[in-house]
């Protein structure tokens, strides 16, 4: 989690720093830098809501710590990466609506005029995060993880 929090910290005040009146292009258009400003949650809904936001991050760190400590994992395994990654993004995206009253996205994908929602490592933590907590819920489902 302190690795997540760390590279977005990071990747956010270097991207702070840089002058991007037009984005800046790190595989043509498909991959380019480009500063946003996220006043709202996940793909930017419920704008403006900064205070709830972070009131319910707290929530859900907490929850997953509580979630991870009752399945007293004493191995790592993808259920620890899982909410190491998700908790990481959590926080790093708590700090910014904390400070700023929003959070620093940054990352802009897509082909063309055809774009995906802006977004930060810490959100790409949490991505990743989920997914590996779904894969480790298929396979604790099948049988193949112990803990």
């Amino acid at each position: 989690a302190l690795v997540v929090v760390a590279v977005d910290r990071g990747s956010k005040l270097l991207v702070d720093g840089m002058d991007l009146g037009v984005p800046y292009q790190l595989f043509g258009t498909s991959l380019q830098i480009i500063r946003g400003e996220n006043r709202g949650g996940l793909f930017g809904i419920l704008q403006g809501s900064a205070p709830l936001l972070a009131a319910l991050s707290i929530g859900v760190i907490v929850a997953l710590v509580a979630y991870h400590e009752r399945e007293r994992m004493h191995r790592v395994t993808l259920l620890t990466i899982g909410i190491a990654l998700l908790i990481g993004g959590a926080i790093g995206n708590l700090i910014d609506r904390l400070a700023f009253g929003y959070v620093l996205d940054f990352v802009d994908v897509g082909v063309g005029s055809l774009r995906f929602w802006t977004f930060n490592l810490a959100d790409a933590g949490i991505s990743i995060g989920i997914l590996l907590l779904l894969i480790d819920t298929v396979m604790r489902s099948r049988g193949s993880v112990r803990s």
